[in-house]
């Protein structure tokens, strides 16, 4: 299955096979454990990328990737999954990580824990706001609303009848500065318009 992780800049994870050892990840190698229990033994990563932030922060020098999980896979109450088999596939920049935690909320529009707040990303139900460069917004609803600054990455995902009907990932960058700093939204056609917050 395809699941997410969090790493040191060197590629590094803390307690990365449930045990008290430090494990430094390549790209491409599979490692292997003999056993997996979520917290306990195996490789642990997450199936909502967004949940990798509440183990590593989104500073700006820690690694996030798209992991693959095989062998014998636990998963507990928390959606941690912990795995005999994990290869490293592809390190995401912030564009990326917002694309697949956008997919994860598409894919699984029922399941709780959606929301996320923490240094450098928020996903949150309606209005979402990116302050810095690099960092992340996304807003879900029936018509979400995302501000950012120059060289952050907002998303945002429209909700009809709990189901998400309409997404959308910009960037800040280049051709689209002209939306820093200013609350926007996307209509029928899927064009990015510029709104007002209400209570603004």
């Amino acid at each position: 299955m395809i699941a997410y992780k969090g790493f040191t800049p060197e590629l590094t994870s803390r307690l990365g096979n449930g045990k008290k050892e430090t494990c430094t990840f390549k790209p491409g190698c599979t490692m292997t454990e003999k056993e997996s229990k979520t917290v306990r033994s195996g490789y642990h990563c997450c199936e909502n990328p967004a949940e990798c932030l509440a183990y590593y922060a989104w500073d700006g020098k820690n690694k996030f990737w798209m992991v693959k999980a095989e062998g014998d896979i636990d998963e507990d109450e928390h959606e941690r999954i912990a795995c005999t088999k994990i290869t490293l596939l592809e390190e995401l920049t912030p564009a990326k990580f917002a694309a697949h935690c956008m997919w994860y909320i598409a894919e699984h529009p029922q399941r709780a824990g959606w929301q996320q707040n923490h240094h450098g990303v928020q996903i949150a139900e309606d209005s979402a706001e990116a302050t810095a460069e690099g960092h992340i917004a996304i807003a879900r609803g029936e018509h979400p609303r995302v501000k950012g600054v120059a060289g952050s990455v907002l998303g945002l995902l429209v909700e009809k009848d709990g189901k998400i009907v309409m997404a959308k990932g910009i960037g800040l960058m280049q051709h689209h500065t002209k939306y820093a700093g200013k609350w926007i939204t996307i209509n029928e056609k899927k064009e990015v318009v510029v709104v007002e917050k209400e209570n603004d």
